[in-house]
């Protein structure tokens, strides 16, 4: 987000204050916005880890993706006015540990969801460790007005033209599949000036988000998170890297999910959730292997539900 150039978070006219109150969260026809059976089941789609009520999550301080290392809860965010259609790609122009201490801050007038570690040579965590900060049904006050309502923000540590590593790119890119797929985020990617109300969403840099009604695109003259991110590059990553094998398996072998996880109707992570298997639950290899959104799927019967379902390779083990 560039940490000195937003503030506290501003919702559009005629919309409750965001101290915590509560406002209608409706999309921008009055209507609740429609999820898949993941949201109804309140099941965490990277691994259909099942989450509880809001009051159950913050007891628990539970990070709701995988691919988040840590819970580290940030102070400043509002109810949601809108459902969840973006994913705001930003770089801090600050080392990892100071970034973290702004997010966190009371007094900054700023937070985000997430933040992931870049460099190796700064201190703290290595390179791709990913903190969770605020919960997805919270906004958080990343990219102003109404965008903050309608995302999830990600914040990357970068400053000085340092570039983005691999691990980096990587770890956020398997964090944006599973953002994606829990809210139903289309994974498209936009790279030049959007009106986010009037787009389905997808994934879109900061610098492209309006500053309020569409009317402006300034953001201070700041180009976050560019010129060193390469959103062509993490597109790539994220519709197709990661994921491999291909050979852990064979037809007819029995396997056991190692997580609570979503079984889907075809292999790819936009494709409808059939059932979520709780862990343990045992099935047999009947197709596969099948490689979309950079992960390896297979087939499976499962006799407990008399269901065939695509499941990722990453949460299956040999019963």
């Amino acid at each position: 987000m560039c940490l000195d150039c937003i503030g506290r978070d501003t919702t559009e006219s005629g919309s409750k204050s965001d101290d915590g109150s509560e406002t209608t969260r409706a999309d921008g026809s009055g209507q609740w916005k429609r999820r898949k059976f993941l949201q109804a089941t309140g099941a965490a789609a990277g691994t259909g880890t099942i989450l509880g009520t809001q009051t159950g999550r913050v007891a628990a301080s539970h990070t709701e993706c995988a691919a988040a290392d840590r819970w580290v809860e940030a102070a400043n965010h509002s109810s949601r006015d809108y459902g969840i259609d973006w994913i705001v790609i930003h770089v801090t122009a600050g080392a990892y540990q100071g970034a973290l201490n702004t997010l966190t801050s009371s007094s900054s007038g700023v937070s985000s969801h997430y933040l992931v570690k870049n460099y190796d040579w700064t201190d703290g965590p290595s390179p791709g460790h990913v903190d969770q900060l605020v919960h997805h049904d919270r906004a958080a006050w990343h990219a102003r007005y109404i965008a903050n309502h309608r995302s999830i923000g990600i914040e990357h540590e970068w400053f000085d033209n340092n570039g983005i590593s691999d691990a980096c790119y990587e770890a956020s890119a398997d964090l944006v599949r599973c953002i994606a797929d829990m809210h139903d985020i289309p994974l498209e990617f936009y790279t030049s000036n959007t009106c986010i109300q009037n787009e389905p969403g997808g994934i879109i840099g900061h610098t492209h988000v309006p500053d309020g009604d569409c009317s402006s695109f300034s953001h201070g003259g700041r180009t976050c998170p560019y010129p060193d991110w390469d959103m062509g590059h993490f597109a790539n990553l994220v519709r197709n890297g990661g994921g491999g094998g291909g050979d852990k398996f064979e037809m007819d072998d029995t396997v056991v999910t190692t997580t609570a996880l979503n079984g889907r109707e075809q292999p790819c992570l936009n494709d409808d959730v059939v059932l979520t298997l709780p862990e343990g639950t045992q099935g047999e290899v009947m197709n596969g292997p099948e490689e979309c959104d950079g992960i390896t799927w297979w087939g499976l019967h499962v006799p407990a539900y008399n269901e065939w379902v695509w499941c990722s390779e990453n949460y299956l083990a040999h019963a």
